[in-house]
Order: C-alpha cells, then sequence, then structure tokens
C-alpha cells in the first residue's frame, strides 16, 4: 500500500512539474483585462420626445441590455415612464438598438386639447459617442411608434422622435 501512494505523489509532482514547464515555453503576460464599456455603467442625462426634453438616468446590465427611466415635465408636457433597450449592432463608435418605453402620458395635442393616458412607444435608436473627445459622453437619436401620440401633433397612434445625451459615471 505504502508504494501505491508514493507511486501516486510522484504522478502528481511530474504532473504539476509538467504544467510549469508548458508555461515557460508559451508565456502568457500577466495584464489586468480592460473593463467592459458597458457592464454595470450608470449615466445621466437628458432625453426626450420630440419637442418636449427632460431628465433620464440609464443603467446598463451588460453589454446588451440596460434599462432608462425618463421624466419630462412642464408647462405643455408631463411625460414620465421607462424604457428597455436593447443593443443588438455594437461598434466603437456607435451602437443600433431597439427600445420600448411604457409610461404615462399627458400633454396638450395640435388642438391644444389635452390628452392624459398611459402609452407606449416602440422603437430603433442610433447611439455614439464622441471618441476621443470625452469617452463616457453617448449620444442618441430614436424613431418609433407611440400609441399614445407626441406633444402638439395629432393624438392617437403616430411616429415620434426623440434623442438625447448622457455622461456616463462608472
Amino acid at each position: 500500500m505504502a508504494l501505491f501512494r508514493v507511486g501516486w505523489r510522484r504522478s502528481a509532482l511530474l504532473f504539476i512539474f509538467l504544467i510549469l514547464l508548458m508555461g515557460l515555453f508559451d508565456p502568457i503576460p500577466a495584464t489586468a483585462a480592460e473593463p467592459e464599456s458597458y457592464l454595470f455603467r450608470f449615466g445621466l442625462g437628458c432625453q426626450g420626445v420630440f419637442p418636449e426634453l427632460g431628465y433620464s438616468a440609464v443603467f446598463n446590465f451588460t453589454k446588451h441590455t440596460s434599462i432608462q427611466g425618463l421624466f419630462i415635465y412642464n408647462d405643455y408636457a408631463a411625460i414620465w415612464g421607462g424604457k428597455y433597450i436593447y443593443r443588438f449592432l455594437l461598434r466603437p463608435t456607435h451602437n443600433l438598438y431597439t427600445f420600448g418605453l411604457v409610461g404615462q402620458f399627458a400633454f396638450y395635442d395640435e388642438n391644444y386639447i389635452l390628452v392624459d393616458t398611459p402609452g407606449f412607444i416602440a422603437g430603433l435608436g442610433l447611439e455614439f459617442t464622441s471618441g476621443s473627445f470625452i469617452a463616457n459622453l453617448k449620444y442618441n437619436l430614436e424613431i418609433g411608434y407611440s400609441t399614445a401620440g407626441f406633444p402638439w401633433g395629432p393624438s392617437g397612434p403616430g411616429l415620434v422622435y426623440g434623442g438625447g445625451i448622457h455622461f456616463y459615471f462608472f
């Protein structure tokens, strides 16, 4: 039995020696990995549904998915809600994404009639960065289909446009 234990130890020692020897022939540099550019990032900024502009906060869960809170309040409109964003085309300078916004829409339409209804906007967006100028500053443009309409436009379903700018802190 003692022979078996010694043989096992010798095999384990030879295996460890072989791994160390392979490490000498093909060394891998020990460098820190570059942080993921979208993983758990939080940004604050402005976001709008044309022609109104408000405040916004974005939180990225992964490089593909994020959520956004939107709050617009002025004399002519009050819009608030939550948006889910899915980025499906990732490039160093720009990203293409789809989104869905669920919220409460209160605004005056083209006939100065108050529209106050829950609604949904689904659409397509383009997010881009200024590159080396400020890497954490991101801009976006959006087009979508709204079930509620948009301020100073016809009430009811229709196309809406939007855009925003966000600064990501971490």
